[in-house]
């Protein structure tokens, strides 16, 4: 039990400082001057993960402010577009399959069409009907 116990702690010691260790060794990247591929595609994952969240929060809004039927179409009217989103995407940037670009020109369209489907939301929520 003693040696069950002992080798749990030094196995969470190892795991935490190991992850210190690799959250030291992550360069910062300044997406304002981002040249370099690798660079490129960690703005651009940043940039889409940002949108991504805010129109989350405005889903949540509109949600919020609908009973019943409407709250049920907006749901199902939100899985079916972020379906759609996402294979328009894949349409989109099919061309580029395989090139060091793609990952990019993927979370562009997808940045693109996020904040598209907030500002309609936003929209909604400004629409005084």
């Amino acid at each position: 039990m003693y040696k069950t116990l002992m080798s749990a702690l030094m196995l969470a010691a190892a795991l935490t400082s190991a992850g210190s260790y690799a959250n030291a060794q992550k360069p910062k990247i300044d997406c304002s001057k981002a040249t370099s591929t690798p660079e490129v595609k960690f703005c651009s994952q940043q940039s889409y993960v940002a949108a991504d969240k805010q129109l989350n929060q405005v889903y949540k809004q509109v949600q919020a402010s609908l009973t019943g039927e409407p709250k049920r179409l907006l749901t199902t009217g939100q899985q079916s577009w972020i379906k759609f989103r996402d294979n328009n995407c894949d349409f989109e940037v099919y061309r580029s399959r395989g090139g060091t670009g793609y990952e990019i020109f993927r979370n562009g369209c997808l940045e693109r069409l996020t904040k598209q489907r907030t500002q309609d939301l936003q929209n909604y929520l400004s629409d005084p009907k």
